[in-house]
């Protein structure tokens, strides 16, 4: 029975996404203001978790709410493990923006969405993205905007890790902007590379800021603890190095 479940939430969640995309998104993309794009993006998503949860039986739980900065410019480092990762933090946070890649501002479309949520354009050539980072940060504090970062860099499966970016270091440096981490288990219920779903509670953990001053090696270290390990613990996995490859 949960593999035909599956199979119907797996089937709207991408019938539902290619029409919202061209028939929502990308009409309300050309009008001035971004906020009916972004209140549209964020019914689309209470939709997808209603479906997840009466469909799959699976439910979102969101703890640490308090330590998300209110009326300032943050950067969210997240673990990502699955689709949902990003539409969890949106959902919270409907002013976030993220980067993409230079590329995808090249389709026609997908360019008018990108662009009205001030998502931005990274060069991924050799020290390209890092020389950006000054521009960023001030992007950041004068529109008072979240910023979400995967800092893996790519979805990762259960059991596995990789090394982080460091970006999310240059980014808050002299920056004054606070590193927001969450973890999270969403992999556990939505797994890589399966069209299975498996039922019971996704929970995102938002972490307090990190504290200032710290250099590269221990600034990551917080970040590997608070999103790699913490998200370990809620996964059930902590400890088991035999479980995990680096």
């Amino acid at each position: 029975m949960n593999y035909l479940r599956s199979f119907i939430f797996n089937s709207l969640f991408w019938a539902i996404a290619f029409f919202w995309v061209v028939v929502i998104l990308v009409p309300l993309s050309f009008l001035k203001s971004p906020a009916p794009m972004r209140r549209s993006m964020c019914l689309w998503f209470d939709v997808i978790f209603y479906l997840l949860d009466k469909i799959s039986n699976i439910k979102i739980e969101e703890r640490g709410l308090e330590n998300i900065p209110q009326g300032q410019g943050f950067i969210l480092c997240c673990k990502h493990m699955s689709n949902l990762d990003a539409l969890i933090t949106f959902r919270r946070s409907p002013n976030l923006t993220a980067l993409a890649k230079i590329e995808l501002f090249r389709v026609f479309g997908i360019k008018q969405v990108l662009t009205k949520m001030a998502v931005i354009a990274i060069d991924r050539g050799k020290g390209k993205a890092k020389d950006k980072t000054p521009e960023i940060a001030q992007i950041l504090r004068e529109q008072k905007i979240p910023l979400l970062l995967f800092v893996e860099g790519t979805r990762i499966r259960v059991g596995q890790r990789k090394k982080l970016k460091s970006g999310v270091y240059y980014l808050q440096k002299g920056g004054d902007i606070p590193v927001i981490c969450a973890s999270t288990n969403t992999g556990v219920h939505w797994i890589k590379g399966s069209p299975f779903n498996k039922p019971g509670t996704i929970v995102i953990e938002y972490h307090p800021a990190i504290e200032t001053g710290l250099n590269k090696a221990d600034f990551m270290a917080r970040v590997t603890e608070n999103v790699v390990i913490h998200s370990e613990i809620l996964m059930g996995i902590e400890g088991k190095d035999e479980e995990i490859k680096k």
